[in-house]
Order: structure tokens, then sequence, then C-alpha cells
């Protein structure tokens, strides 16, 4: 009898392993579980059955609404479909097959006019606006946009920026024609463009529609033209002028006309003729007659460091309302090139060793001027000939001296050349060297009136003749200008007065310690040959003087401050010729001293040093007078009185 298999040894049971094993590989399926085998492994879930109930209740609810709706809402968006297409359809019908509707295709607008015109002249232009629609259009109204810079006729100075015009009713199969003009300006060649709007409103509606077109002309010829005179070619750094000429091309007067001027960079305006209107490159030349003419003289230099070209921009138009420095319409312009030659010869000019265009000098004063030159050829420069010239009246014609040169009075210049300076025979490629001459400022102060802002220009010029590429001698020039202005002098006096001025005065005379008394001191300015601005006087009193606020004029701005005993008189504007031939401007106030013991003896002070500051109008420098020494009781002023007068007494 064999045993159960659980009841068989330990080692003749098959292990897991092998159990698993022999399921996978068997050929005979295993036996099927009974539902037994199951019970112990079910697991129940209770639903609650309120919940149950109510979510039935509403789900069945849901799909019965849907269910009886779906059918009409197939139905309704089948019709809308069909709607549609039907209302899409009529209306493309009656949009193309005509109707009673207007089609935009069959509005016209047709502008009649010239293909080019003269800016400046009148130009005529006939518009019609037709309806070829089956219905009448009950408004139609025409909008005429006009180019920037278009003026009314026979009144150029209003512009003309739009046109509006009602036309009325039009019936359909008809026309409306209006006939209208313009004055239109631009520069020459330039293509304009005017905009023509017909407003139109079909009969039994309150909807407005337009329609648009364009009608483009030529600006064949300017109201003016432009003629410039101007080198093709210029030395660097050496002054050169440009003419600019204005003349009338039209038929009728051209107003408020502008020139404008667009500078290349280097370019350095000297002066024109007539002077700039704005700035210095606008002149307004206003209204131009027919076949008038008009010029300007523009004087300048330019500086490059190399040849190269340079282009300059003139434009003439009509002035901008709205900024009379622009130009609102351009009428011409033209751009002309310039090419700049490096001078054939360096050329400076240094006064008492500094550079610069201008040179400030003293009354008085000897200048010396030195004139350095260099052959910038890569040839020989022959018959080299420099000339100083001087112009002006401020300088002392017998102190003129020259190293090396020629100096001629009847002309005011100074000569070098090839006779003084044999050098100047042959000047090889490269060579240099400097020339010196000297000269001495008159005292203008002696007569401030023939010397009112006195100047004095020195102009040098170089000559000689270099080979060409031909063999051939050609001369070439080169120049310098540099002007010397001379300051004015600021000059300051000081008096005290006791016995004398504007105010009576108390206390012994000398002034006894212990024992206050009073003094009046005047200050007095004097200007020579130039306009001075915001001069100031001051000086400071010391702590033992007492300042007692009495001025004269009291119309003079002389204040005191107590902290640091400070006192400054505002004289603000000093005329040239003040205290020179003319009376000086003076200013008095009183102070007082109360001596002590310990000044017993001596001559106390009762002004510092005193001080005037000013700018010179003409040459734009500060200037300083000479100081005052301080003031001492022992300087009294008054008739009679001696050193003694100031010394303090017991």
């Amino acid at each position: 009898m064999s045993l159960p298999e659980d009841n068989k040894p330990q080692k003749q049971r098959p292990s897991s392993l092998e159990s698993l094993e022999h399921r996978l590989y068997s050929r005979v399926p295993p036996p099927l579980r009974h539902d037994e085998e199951f019970i112990g492994e079910e697991k129940h879930i209770r639903i609650a059955p309120g919940w149950t109930s109510e979510a039935e209740r509403e789900h069945g609810t849901f799909y019965t609404l849907l269910s009886a709706t779906m059918p009409w809402l197939k139905g309704f968006l089948i019709a809308s479909i069909i709607f549609f297409l039907f209302a899409a359809g009529i209306a493309f019908f009656g949009f193309f097959r005509g109707g009673n509707t207007v089609s935009p295709q069959n509005i016209s607008i047709n502008v009649v006019g010239p293909v080019g015109t003269g800016a400046g002249e009148e130009v005529p232009l006939e518009i019609s606006v037709g309806n070829d629609n089956a219905i009448d259009l009950d408004s139609v109204s025409l909008l005429v946009e006009f180019p920037d810079g278009t003026k009314k006729p026979g009144e150029l100075s209003e512009a003309l920026l739009r046109y509006r015009d009602t036309l009325g009713p039009l019936p359909a199969g008809k026309h409306i024609a209006r006939n209208l003009s313009f004055v239109p300006f631009g520069e020459e060649g330039e293509t304009k463009t005017v905009t023509v709007t017909a407003e139109y409103r079909p009969k039994d509606s309150n909807a407005i529609f337009s329609k648009k077109t364009t009608y483009d002309f030529l600006v064949s010829s300017a109201p003016v033209t432009l003629t410039l005179g101007i080198p093709k070619e210029v030395n660097s750094d050496q002054d050169f002028e440009m003419n600019v000429t204005i003349s009338s091309n039209a038929s009728a007067v051209q107003e408020g006309l502008l020139v404008k001027a667009q500078y290349p960079f280097g370019f350095q305006f000297v002066e024109s003729e007539p002077a700039p209107s704005f700035g210095k490159d606008a002149w307004f030349i206003g209204d131009l007659q027919p076949k008038g003419k008009r010029s300007i003289i523009i004087k300048g230099k330019i500086q490059a460091t190399e040849e190269t070209e340079r282009t300059f921009r003139f434009a003439v138009g009509a002035q901008s309302a709205k900024d009379e420095k622009q130009l609102g319409t351009v009428f011409i312009t033209e751009a002309p090139t310039v090419a700049i030659r490096r001078p054939f010869l360096t050329l400076d000019l240094l006064v008492n060793g500094g550079k610069g265009k201008t040179f400030i000098g003293r009354s008085g004063q000897t200048v010396r001027a030195d004139v350095v030159w260099g052959n910038n050829l890569p040839v020989k420069i022959a018959d080299l000939e420099l000339t100083a010239t001087l112009k002006g009246t401020i300088y002392n014609q017998g102190s003129v001296s020259a190293t090396g040169g020629f100096y001629d009075s009847n002309t005011g210049t100074v000569l070098w050349n090839k006779q003084k300076t044999a050098r100047f025979g042959v000047v090889e490629p490269g060579e240099n060297g400097t020339l010196s001459f000297s000269f001495m400022v008159l005292p203008v102060a002696t007569d401030p009136a023939s010397f009112k802002n006195p100047e004095l220009t020195i102009e040098v010029t170089a000559k000689g003749k270099r080979l060409d590429e031909q063999g051939l001698y050609q001369n070439v020039t080169s120049s310098v200008m540099k002007e010397l202005k001379i300051s004015t002098a600021l000059a300051l006096s000081s008096r005290l007065l006791h016995d004398e001025g504007p105010f009576g005065n108390t206390g012994s005379i000398p002034p006894k310690a212990e024992e206050e008394t009073t003094y009046t001191v005047v200050w007095a300015l004097s200007n020579t040959s130039n306009g001075v601005a915001n001069a100031n006087i001051s000086a400071v009193l010391p702590s033992y003087v007492k300042w007692l606020g009495h001025v004269e004029p009291v119309s003079e701005d002389l204040t005191y401050s107590p902290v640091g005993g400070e006192l400054v008189w505002k004289a603000g504007e000093v005329e040239s010729g003040v205290g020179v031939g003319a009376p000086p401007r003076e200013v008095s106030f009183q102070v007082s001293i109360t001596p002590s013991q310990t000044q017993v003896g001596t001559s106390p002070t009762l002004i510092g040093e005193t001080t005037a500051k000013g700018t010179d109008r003409f040459t734009g420098m500060e200037v300083v007078s000479n100081s005052k020494q301080a003031l001492t009781t022992g300087l009294l002023s008054d008739s009679g009185s001696s050193a003694k007068s100031g010394k303090v007494a017991p």
C-alpha cells in the first residue's frame, strides 16, 4: 500500500520549484478548480441602496431628455444651413446681376489733368463721378486731398490741403462733373499725388459708402533756379567763397523763400553777405518777383588732414509755417562736391607763442609774431615770397621790426623774399622754417573815443612757383589770417575824506584814542576802450572799523556783510571812456573808528586792499583792475591835510 503524497517522507516530496517546473512543461492541462476553492477568497462590496437609486434616477432622466430633443436639434441645424446657402445665393446673384442694389464697381471717378506741370503754375482738373447702377443715389459728396505744398490760385500765401463739394443726388446712369484748379509746389522731377474720394448714399438707405482714386502728375520744373559758383578744388584751411544765386522761374511772385545750406564735416563758416537770418546756414530772402534774382556770398574754409572730397547741399523753398528756420516745401536742391587739396605750403602764425584764431593783447604791449612755414609738395618751390600785412590803426608803425625781412610803412606789410632770404630762391621738398617780427600796441587809454573795441588783423600770404606734370611752372598761393583784440583797462581809485564829501563827519582830526571819528570813503571806477559787464569792487573792513550804512548815490548797489566784514560794490555795466575824457563812476560811503590806546602814534587801516573785476564785452575775457593798497587814516585827501592828520593822538 502506497502512502499518500502528503505522508511521504520529506525527501520524497517534490519541491516548490519542481512543482512549478512540472506545471510549466507538462503537456497535461492542470485540473480545473471548483467554485468551492474560491469561497475563501471571495470579497463582498456593499453599495448603499439610497445612492444607487439617486444615480440611476438622474442618469435615466438625462438620457431620456436627450433622446427626445436630438431629432429636433438635427432638424434645426439642417434648416439653418439651407437658409444660409439660400441667402448667400440671393446676395451673390444680386451683387453680380444687379437689381435694386448699388455695386461699387458701377461707381466711376474720372480725373482729367496734365501729366506734368511747372511748380508754381496753376493746374486745372476736371473730375466727374458716374452712377452706372440700376438705382439712384440720394447724396454724393466729392473730397479732393492735395499734396503738401499746394497753394490756392490767386492766394499763394494760403495753403490748399483739401477740397470738398456736395454734388447732391445722382440718378442711375448719370454723371456729375466739377472743374477746379490748384497751384502745386515741389522739387523738380518729383511725382505728386492728388487723392479723389466719392462718398455716396443709395436711395432709401442711411448707409454711406465711398470709392477712391488717385491722380499723379510730375513737377517738370521748379519755380526758382539755383546757380552755384563754387570752386571745384580748394586748399585745406584756406578761405574760399561760394556764390549762391536764386532766380525766379515762374510768372507769379514767389512768397516767403528760404535758402538752407548743409555744410560738410570740417567746414568753418567765416561770414556771408547778406548775413544769415538764422544761425550760420539759413537765409530768408522773402518774396521774389517774376524774373527777380537774389545772391548770397558765403565765405569759409575746410580743414582736412589728407586729400579728399566734401559735398555741400543747398536747398531753396517756401518757409515752414510751423518753424521759420526750416523749409516747408523744397523747390530745388543742389549738392556740389569740392576736392580738398593739401596746401602747397604749411603756414601758421603764432602771436606771443600762442596758437588760435584770436589773440588778446593789452594797451601799450609789445607783440611778437612768428610765421611758421614748410614745403608740402614732393617737388621744389621756386621764388618763394611771404608777406605779413598788419591791418588796423592800434599799433605804432615806428615800432615794427622784422628779422630778415623788410617793413613797408606805406602798405603796413612785412616782406620776405629771395633778395632778403637766399633760401627762398629754391625751397626743397619738406624744407621748413620760422620768420619773426614784432610791434608795439598803442596806449589806447589816451584816446578811448578813437580806439573803441580796438583790434588788429594780421594776414600772412605765401606765393611761389612749382613744376607741374608738363614741366611748366605753376603759381601757387596759401594764406592764413589771425586777429588781435586789445582788452580794456579797468582802473580803480579811492579817496578818504573828513571835512569834504557828501556826508557830514564828526570827531577830531587827527583822531584821538577812545573817541569816535567818522570818515567818508570814495571809490572811483574808470574804463578805457571796451564796455565791461558784471563789474564788482570788493574790500574788507577791519574788525575795529564800524560800517555806518550811508551810501551816495543811493542807486548804487553797495552792500556790507557783518560776518567777515566784506564790502561789495556791484557796479554792473561800465561803459567805455568812463573816467577817460568823461567823469568816472563813483560811490561814497561812511565808516567810523574809535582808536584804542595801543594805536596811539599810528595810522590805522580803515579799508583793506581793494580790487575791481569784470568781463570785457569785446574780447570776452575777464579784466582785473590795479589793486589799491589798504586805505589808512594817514591818507586823508582833504585840503590842507598831511600824514600827521591821520596819526592817533593820546
